[in-house]
């Protein structure tokens, strides 16, 4: 990379991403894992507190950290740290400098990016693949979702947990049916039809969905908090996926209030008053 370049948005990099002109110096990222190598945030803050340089060692090679910027970690790495491309050769010595992994190319304001890239895709080999910046966020979303087993089990655990609300949900809806299915046989007595019970029971499933958001909405948060700090990985309860939780469970409750019903459709009221 080029220091000159910074296309990063980490706030104030600039002046610390000049520094990795120098030979072997590099930038560390402070939200690396302890466990894997250590506090060397803490010990380049402790080394600058005392007007000292902070060094260690990568692939063979000594190097000085130089700054520290925040990115965190990922199911990929456990650690990261930014320096210029010469650096980076010093330390890899095997890569070849033509070997590029990804380039990036930034537009300016106003510039189609779609039409960029259909451009460019026309004049390279098929080898080389052109996205855009959203085009390449959903890749790799795609490929952690669908091509490795992290997806499958975030999916399990979420289907999972929607059936056994669905039965919790039921549980306590066929409780309350029961406990007032006189009542329920004495409305279809009078003639009020299945359908008029049906949005009595999906209006109780409803209640318990909204009453029961709140507080587990609550207690996600406070797990999505426990599971960044244990694990370093990035863990948002964004609104697009509180909404989705919300439909979610809405979904269950309303399942869960359609199959109790069952039990108010098949009351006779004859039987029960007999």
């Amino acid at each position: 990379m080029s220091p000159q370049a910074n296309p990063f948005l980490f706030p104030n990099i600039k002046p610390d991403l000049d520094k990795n002109l120098l030979p072997d110096v590099v930038l560390f990222d402070r939200g690396s894992r302890e466990d894997f190598y250590g506090s060397v945030a803490s010990e380049y803050e402790a080394a600058i507190a005392q007007g000292k340089i902070l060094t260690k060692e990568v692939a063979n090679r000594t190097v000085t950290i130089s700054g520290l910027f925040t990115m965190g970690v990922s199911f990929a790495a456990n650690g990261t740290f930014i320096t210029s491309e010469q650096n980076f050769l010093r330390i890899f010595p095997d890569r070849l400098v033509g070997n590029i992994s990804l380039g990036l190319v930034q537009l300016e304001k106003g510039v189609d990016a779609i039409a960029v890239r259909d451009a460019m895709q026309s004049q390279l080999d098929q080898d080389v693949k052109i996205l855009t910046k959203q085009e390449f966020i959903d890749l790799e979303l795609n490929y952690w979702s669908e091509a490795t087993p992290i997806g499958f089990i975030f999916g399990l655990g979420v289907t999972m947990g929607f059936i056994v609300g669905v039965v919790i949900v039921y549980q306590v809806l066929y409780k309350d049916v029961s406990d007032h299915l006189a009542e329920y046989a004495t409305l279809k007595a009078m003639g009020y039809s299945n359908f008029y019970l049906f949005r009595l029971v999906l209006q109780e499933s409803l209640l318990l969905s909204f009453c029961g958001f709140v507080p587990a909405l609550l207690i996600c948060a406070v797990l999505y908090n426990l599971t960044q700090n244990a694990t370093g990985l990035l863990m948002e309860l964004n609104s697009d996926r509180i909404a989705q939780l919300f439909f979610l469970t809405i979904a269950m409750c309303s399942i869960s209030g359609t199959l109790s019903l069952r039990k108010v459709q098949t009351a006779d009221p004859v039987e029960i008053f007999n």
